[in-house]
């Protein structure tokens, strides 16, 4: 079976929001907000823990009346941006980047504006903030676009120009 890469990745973002949403539903579900427990004692904790700002805790202080409207407008435009640089791309790591950014705002918009915060549960000893799949999603996709722009610009600059190769120079 041989799936376009629209359906690869339109199926790459379902399933990486479908787990984002089942394990904070687990999460919900399983365990008190504000607990802790290890899963691999001294290096990984499930935390439950909600945030109602962005990362780091970043706005949670505002209104929610302001806080909320702001949050989804914000996602929205960036699953904006992302889907349209997914559909004018034909690079595959700006498309695979793109569509991890859509999945991890989709789920955190999602559970944001079902539950009025985001479900974060996972705790790591060597990162003081706690953060869920939706979060590693999008850090990877930042991540991955970041190092492809600038591996991309390097490779620009080594390149010579039309000029250095003695061909027509344009002003």
């Amino acid at each position: 079976m041989n799936l376009s890469r629209t359906r690869r990745l339109s199926l790459g973002i379902a399933l990486i929001v479908a787990a984002d949403w089942l394990t904070k539903f687990w999460v919900q579900n399983r365990f008190f907000e504000g607990s802790i427990r290890p899963v691999v004692d001294g290096w990984i904790w499930l935390a439950h823990r909600r945030n109602p700002g962005v990362a780091f805790s970043i706005l949670a202080d505002m209104p929610a009346g302001l806080r909320l409207p702001l949050l989804a407008l914000t996602s929205l435009g960036g699953i904006y941006v992302c889907a349209r640089m997914l559909a004018s791309t034909e690079d595959p790591h700006v498309a695979s980047a793109a569509g991890l950014v859509i999945a991890g705002a989709v789920g955190n918009l999602g559970d944001r504006l079902l539950n009025g915060a985001v479900t974060d549960f996972i705790l790591l000893n060597y990162f003081p903030f706690v953060f869920n799949v939706a979060d590693v999603a999008i850090t990877a996709g930042a991540i991955l676009l970041a190092s492809r722009l600038l591996l991309d610009e390097g490779s620009r600059a080594a390149a010579p120009s039309p000029a250095d190769a003695g061909g027509p120079a344009t002003p």
